[in-house]
């Protein structure tokens, strides 16, 4: 892993839906109730040279915990080691009324991150461009059941099946993650009860010239989900990234 990393951090407050795109692909996609910073690993969306970061902003209720406070979003780029320095940032409303345009929502704004450094080839820019309806292919469909019917039946070579080219792409980036695969075994064999798979619900929205598929379902629901069995306020739920590779669909983030 001789190579730099970078974290994205948001600061996203309510009156707004946010969904802010690396390279034209959403990294993150909310309407919140109050406000929230996630922090996380991005290096596995850039590439060497220009990298375009999209957001797009729309109205949305504000949160009667502030009700006099209107929207904020701010997504920055930072060094993963240097985490207090950010090499992008894009602001709303700074960003736009420093350019001195109207900051009336909806709006599209963001801006051009330049890297210097080699970093590896993002693994969906190896996946063939392919045309797909938004409600997938049978193809497509078969790998989100395949993901499902592993987690279902505690098939722990069939999950690691699943999810290998996902492991391996976070590793090929991050390093060895031996905890998190001991973890992640350890947790499918939990009593989960399953959301039942309902095929005519995915759907698979195009990204990259159709090298990626996000997999979600109209219904709002996560495209995997359960519960725990003894414990109700417990559960988990995924949506999830496709790329096709060596003739198949593949889960990759």
């Amino acid at each position: 892993m001789a190579h730099t990393n970078y974290l994205y951090r948001i600061f996203h407050r309510p009156a707004s839906h946010a969904r802010a795109l690396i390279n034209g692909i959403p990294i993150y996609d909310r309407i919140v109730p109050d406000n929230v910073a996630p922090v996380g690993p991005v290096t596995h969306w850039l590439v060497r040279g220009e990298n375009t970061i999209t957001v797009e902003l729309s109205p949305s209720p504000r949160s009667p915990l502030t009700p006099d406070l209107g929207p904020h979003f701010e997504i920055s780029v930072r060094l993963a080691e240097d985490i207090d320095h950010a090499i992008f940032t894009w602001d709303y409303p700074k960003s736009v009324a420093a350019l001195g345009l109207p900051i009336d929502l909806p709006l599209v704004g963001g801006g051009v991150l330049r890297i210097d450094d080699d970093l590896p080839d993002p693994v969906y820019r190896r996946g063939s461009r392919e045309e797909f309806p938004v409600e997938g292919t049978l193809d497509q469909r078969a790998a989100v059941q395949e993901l499902y019917d592993a987690f279902a039946t505690r098939d722990a070579g069939r999950f690691e099946t699943a999810m290998d080219l996902k492991v391996r792409e976070f590793e090929r980036y991050y390093g060895p993650q031996p905890l998190s695969r001991a973890e992640a075994l350890k947790r499918m064999n939990e009593p989960w009860l399953m959301e039942p798979f309902d095929a005519h619900d995915l759907r698979f929205d195009r990204y990259a010239d159709g090298r990626v598929a996000y997999v979600r379902r109209a219904s709002g629901k996560p495209a995997v989900r359960a519960q725990h069995r003894d414990e109700p306020t417990l559960g988990w739920g995924s949506n999830f990234y496709m790329t096709r590779l060596d003739g198949r669909w593949r889960i990759f983030c």
